[in-house]
């Protein structure tokens, strides 16, 4: 097995063609695809990036794409070495036949690049992901102390099943609403179509109109406009141009003419991950939202998708469409148990968010509230 650490961008951007054959056939691989981190670093421009690869007789084996990444005031900014391109899943991209030995001898190089000093993070790592019982064995084995967390991804698994099938699990109430809203909706604007770009540049020219009602809506909320960061913006035209063709899903339910409701997100090993939803304000007594799954749903039928993955928040939205859940694992692992930066990580965090429960569960709440939750 031939280890080579490659620095700087254009390492990943010469990878590219090979690491999409390693991609994992998992619903959340579209967060570990090379384009991915290309967008990411049109945006973003992390530091001292390494594409860490293992060959055995030249054929690529895995890839460990780090960079040094500072955190923000909920991490007190330290920096950890982290995969870049923070996902909702985060596989490793890895052949599964050979990992025993290529994932470690990748971890002992990443070590040799970046030190001894400081936080190693595996952000999101899927639970079902049979890289993580190595990557377990060999902080163990090296003596590093490491914590986990745990968060869960509600999700709809379809498989096959016909509509009639689907929505009969559903509830009673859920049902009523969409019909109740879907009829009336189409009665005073227009019928109602699922409507998606047929280009790139068609699907870039769309998103400056969901930039603006995103952030609309979140205003009116009280809560800040993310997509008033020029840098966010320039971030999600990148992933819509570098994953176009490549996983990229992006859909407005139409009213006439009119689009209320917007959904940026991936088609993945037959999953369809519900990323970043929004929808106009002023068409929020028809659920704009809940159509808009409903009209997914009916498409996830057609198409023969596997399901509909709703990613990581416990909003309660996601969970009146569920019938299951996947989880993900977070690891922070460091060299010293005292050393700042993995103390803050592995106990001053959790015991500031103890310390602070009720205003944490303040925090949590306003995002559970976020516009697109659509609680109502």
């Amino acid at each position: 097995m031939h280890i080579q650490v490659s620095e700087g961008i254009s390492a990943i951007e010469t990878l590219a063609p090979e690491w999409e054959s390693l991609i994992p056939s998992a619903p959340g691989a579209a967060f570990s695809h090379p384009y991915w981190y290309l967008a990411w670093n049109d945006a973003f421009r992390p530091q001292q990036v390494s594409a860490i690869t293992a060959r055995d007789g030249g054929r690529l084996k895995g890839v460990l794409p780090l960079a040094r990444v500072r955190s923000d005031s909920r991490g007190l900014y330290f920096s950890r070495v982290a995969p870049f391109a923070l996902g909702d899943y985060q596989p490793f991209v890895v052949d599964p036949a050979t990992a025993e030995t290529t994932l470690p001898e990748m971890l002992d190089a990443a070590i040799e690049r970046y030190g001894r000093r400081g936080t190693y993070w595996w952000p999101h790592v899927p639970e079902s992901d049979p890289s993580l019982g190595i990557l377990r064995s060999y902080l163990k084995r090296k003596g590093m102390p490491w914590v986990e967390e745990r968060e869960g991804a509600p999700r709809l698994t379809i498989d096959g099943q016909t509509l009639e099938a689907v929505e009969q699990k559903l509830s009673s109430k859920l049902r009523g609403d969409v019909r109740r809203s879907r009829k009336k909706l189409a009665e005073e604007h227009g019928s109602l179509s699922l409507w998606t770009p047929a280009s790139a540049d068609e699907g870039v020219a769309a998103l400056d109109e969901f930039f603006d009602v995103h952030d609309s809506k979140w205003l009116s909320e009280g809560l800040p406009g993310q997509f008033r960061n020029e840098v966010i913006r320039t971030h999600f035209k990148a992933v819509m141009r570098r994953l176009w063709g490549r996983g990229i899903h992006f859909s407005t339910v139409r009213a006439g003419d009119v689009n209320i409701s917007y959904h940026f997100g991936f088609l993945s090993a037959g999953w369809l991950l519900w990323f970043r939803p929004t929808y106009r304000l002023d068409f929020h007594r028809h659920s704009p939202s809940k159509i808009h799954v409903a009209m997914l749903i009916e498409e996830a039928c057609r198409s023969g998708w596997n399901g509909i993955d709703f990613l990581l928040g416990e909003e309660p939205y996601k969970y009146r469409w569920a019938n299951g859940e996947s989880h993900i694992v977070n690891i922070h692992a460091g060299f010293h148990e005292w050393g700042p930066s993995y103390f803050w990580f592995s106990r001053g965090k959790p015991m500031a968010r103890q310390r602070f429960q009720h205003l944490y569960a303040r925090i949590q709440a306003m995002r559970q509230k976020r516009p697109e939750a659509e609680n109502s």
